[in-house]
């Protein structure tokens, strides 16, 4: 039986080959442009076999710029390039028409809203538009519509969700009018009216125009309720073809792209009653992950429709491996927000568990013929070992985290022989001590997925076996590459203290890294812990985590400005400080560890001051690890060409992890 996400569907005069959809999201792969990168990052989902991708969020006027703009006729013929390689794998393509409001404006000008109202992210005051800047908007809405359809595109799609500018039209929280654009639901709708019959006018009876809505969960904000009401207004109206429902604000983003900590459909909760408000065509979103969600989604009736977006950024071929039967080889997506979500924030869009993510241009040449995972093959060929002849003398793998892996598969698909030596009884690395932590548990499914892929490609692994010059003479090889991770370094070794006593650890007050801690808990709790965090990532969290969940209070520790810097990109440090605080938790920022006597921690504040102690029965310490110099020397001594990857090259996060490994792998 064909799974129900993937039976087709007709959306207005629109075919589409099934259900599933990639929703509108940011790249800046083109920089505001519709370039060939950005294009080639959409062909390549549309070779695994999506129905249709909403793109990015596309700026209509430029009072607020964008990653992607249509404000300007230059844009068609980039339209057109992409509609025709997109409809040469099937599949069908919208553009997603947006003003950000409080959330973006020009250089140097602030930005535009329904009221004076101060921006929660820029601090700006917002200008509440006046007649001419509405005006203006609506036009600007009217003919990025028109581009879109001369562009040759399928449809378009109206954001009226997430707290940007036509929902500060909608929601009383945002709008303090009293003239003709506010003061009731019916004037506040008004806005939002013209814009939809602009662009209706603009593109016709025959061209898909949708809207995608959705609460805000935000004191005072528009709930569940309104937008049922708002749906049905919508219908009554004859506005629109297709609703898209998602759920979020800009001042709670971390509930529009919920992390791992969310479970599997997290946003459905909400849609549900919004979508059976409706007779239109509706679509749902929320961290879906594989078919068979996406089919119980579209069986229960939720929706017609189904985002699968970070799930094809992970895989593009998700679909086409499904339909051969090989969903056990689709990669997963981990929901870790760092590649794409924090990669956009930090200039452009990638992925942690997929290095080709928006670099489809760059790998071109360099990548495999994708045997193993193109479109083609995926829908007519049974899963094989590359078949290829592989040379006799193999390349060593040193470790079998994810680096290591990566490496493996990453050669083992290019049909180089090759070798994998992991000390220890199992792979996957650190990832399988980060899996323990409250509610990361799906980290550990990239590393099932690597573990899983060398074996089908061939990968001769060795467990419990550590990588030293005498296997790698026994094996003949040459040609090694060192994936051991970072080395443990002190517990107590802090940025501020160079040179400072870095062991700490009393017989009363014990001091351990924060990995020993989920790897080997102590037999007796603590009632009371400092943890000290010198990197700025989950591991800290993940410690301090563990220790509330098991009752015990925590001092957080840290020379940075907030816990988890690296991560705030990733939308993940705030719900992470809401759970943390539902325990006794304190939070010591810009401070460091002096020294741990046996009543606990000696603190002090980074800018001098009286230090202080923190009474405490352990000091968990989460610090920069030490790279795998000594071994990468050690194979060179023994005339092997090596190279390291991942963190015995340079400690950093799992993203940067595996596509160093892959570089390195893919060029060797």
């Amino acid at each position: 039986m064909t799974p129900a996400a993937l039976a087709p569907f007709r959306l207005g005069n629109v075919e589409l080959r099934n259900r599933i959809v990639r929703t509108a999201h940011g790249t800046n792969l083109g920089r505001g442009e519709l370039n060939e990168a950005l294009i080639a990052y959409h062909e390549s989902r549309a070779r695994g076999g999506v129905a249709l991708t909403v793109l990015e969020a596309t700026g209509v006027h430029p009072s607020c710029p964008m990653t992607l703009n249509a404000w300007d006729d230059a844009i068609v013929p980039r339209y057109r390039e992409l509609a025709t390689r997109l409809h040469a794998h099937g599949m069908r393509v919208f553009s997603q028409l947006n003003h950000l409001g409080l959330d973006g404006h020009a250089r140097g000008a602030r930005p535009w809203s329904a009221s004076a109202l101060v921006a929660p992210w820029s601090g700006l005051r917002a200008v509440a538009m006046d007649a001419t800047q509405i005006d203006a908007v609506v036009d600007g809405f009217a003919q990025a519509a028109r581009r879109a359809r001369e562009g040759g595109l399928d449809g378009l799609e109206v954001h009226c969700a997430h707290g940007h500018l036509l929902q500060q039209f909608l929601s009383p929280l945002t709008n303090r009018r009293d003239d003709e654009y506010g003061g009731d639901d019916e004037r506040r709708r008004r806005f939002v009216e013209r814009v939809l019959r602009a662009c209706r006018a603009a593109v016709g009876t025959d061209f898909v125009l949708g809207i995608r809505v959705g609460p805000q969960p935000t004191p005072g904000g528009l709930d569940v309720a309104s937008q049922v009401a708002l749906v049905r207004w919508l219908e009554a109206e004859h506005l629109v073809d297709y609703v898209s429902v998602s759920r979020g604000d800009l001042r709670r983003p971390d509930e529009i792209i919920g992390a791992m900590h969310e479970p599997a459909g997290y946003e459905l909760a909400d849609a549900r009653p919004i979508t059976a408000a409706t007779r239109l065509p509706t679509m749902v979103a929320g961290r879906i992950r594989t078919v068979a969600e996406a089919s119980e989604v579209v069986g229960s009736g939720i929706a017609d429709l189904v985002g699968m977006t970070r799930a094809h950024i992970a895989d593009p071929d998700l679909i086409a491996k499904t339909l051969a039967g090989r969903a056990h080889e689709v990669r997963p997506c981990i929901a870790c927000n760092q590649g794409c979500v924090g990669g956009l924030a930090r200039g452009r869009l990638g992925c942690s568990v997929n290095p080709l993510a928006g670099r489809e241009t760059e790998f071109a040449t360099a990548a495999p013929s994708r045997a193993e995972t193109s479109a083609t093959e995926a829908r007519s060929a049974p899963a094989r070992r590359d078949a290829r002849p592989r040379a006799a003398s193999p390349v060593l793998v040193a470790g079998g985290g994810p680096a290591g892996l990566e490496a493996a598969r990453t050669l083992a698909e290019r049909g180089v022989r090759v070798v994998l030596a992991e000390a220890g009884p199992e792979l996957g690395g650190a990832l399988q001590l980060a899996r323990r932590a409250p509610r990361h548990a799906a980290i550990g499914e990239i590393a099932d997925w690597l573990a899983r892929e060398v074996h089908r490609l061939g990968v001769e692994v060795h467990t419990g076996t550590p990588a030293t010059p005498a296997f790698a003479r026994e094996l003949g090889a040459t040609r090694v590459i060192v994936a051991v991770g970072g080395r443990a370094a002190p517990p107590l070794e802090q940025r501020h203290r160079p040179g400072a006593d870095q062991r700490g650890a009393t017989d009363a007050v014990p001091v351990i890294g924060a990995r020993d801690l989920l790897r080997a808990p102590p037999a007796r709790l603590p009632r009371r812990a400092v943890v000290l965090d010198e990197l700025g990532t989950y591991e800290a969290i993940g410690a301090a985590e563990w220790l509330l969940e098991h009752g015990v209070a925590v001092c957080f520790v840290t020379p940075l400005r907030t816990i988890g810097p690296r991560l705030e990109a990733a939308l993940v440090v705030g719900p992470a400080l809401e759970r943390l605080r539902c325990g006794t938790f304190a939070l010591q920022a810009r401070a460091q560890v002096l020294g741990v006597d046996a009543h606990g921690a000696r603190l002090a504040w980074l800018e001098g001051g009286q230090p202080w102690h923190e009474p405490a029965e352990l000091v968990v310490g989460a610090v920069t690890a030490l790279p795998a110099d000594d071994l990468v020397r050690a194979f060179e001594l023994g005339s092997c060409r090596a190279i390291a990857v991942g963190d015995a090259r340079h400690p950093g996060t799992l993203e940067e992890a595996i596509r160093s490994a892959h570089e390195i792998a893919a060029r060797l």
